[in-house]
């Protein structure tokens, strides 16, 4: 009967020890100071960009070409943080072709000779606003205010018309294109 008795004490003081710890959580502190704690983050601009390709088709400098340009779009699209304010630009390409007053003249190389084929990238349809690397100059028609959800913006090309020299082949250039904030 004893270890009885051993085991009704060695749980009574168990329940007992809870009930003390239990009481002394619940017992609210009293401070004699107190202070303030101060909370702050910073939020920086960020951006992710992606793009569709700009694919011309098939150029036709003798006859479909020959006095028509040859026209096509693509979007970049770029998801910002809410309020930043960026401008979209764009290099040269791998292969620019001339300088002009105000940018390049791009080209696409033939993988299969020396033969190229000029073109160029616009932010507007009416294909007057080169798309270039001058961030001041950009910022008037590429701007993009970040809203925390993906904007599109239209890409326009143009291949030149009149071309007849390209040589038979297929034809590519990499552009980068820059988000500046």
């Amino acid at each position: 009967m004893t270890t009885k008795a051993d085991q009704r004490l060695l749980k009574l003081a168990i329940i007992s020890t809870l009930a003390l710890i239990t009481a002394v959580l619940i017992v609210p502190a009293y401070a004699d100071a107190t202070a303030n704690l101060a909370v702050s983050a910073e939020v920086n601009a960020s951006c992710t960009i992606s793009t569709t390709d700009l694919s011309f088709g098939t150029y036709d400098g003798i006859f479909a070409h020959a006095s028509q340009h040859l026209t096509e779009t693509a979007t970049v699209t770029t998801n910002c943080t809410t309020g930043s304010i960026v401008v979209i630009t764009m290099g040269g390409g791998v292969y620019p072709a001339w300088r002009r007053p105000r940018g390049i003249i791009r080209s696409m190389k033939n993988e299969g000779s020396n033969s190229y084929l000029k073109y160029d990238i616009y932010a507007d349809a009416g294909h007057t606003f080169q798309w270039n690397y001058d961030q001041f100059r950009m910022s008037s028609v590429t701007s993009v205010t970040g809203n925390g959800a993906p904007q599109e913006m239209t890409i326009y090309g143009k291949v030149f018309k009149n071309q007849k020299d390209a040589a038979v082949g297929s034809y590519t250039d990499t552009v980068s294109i820059g988000v500046n904030y």
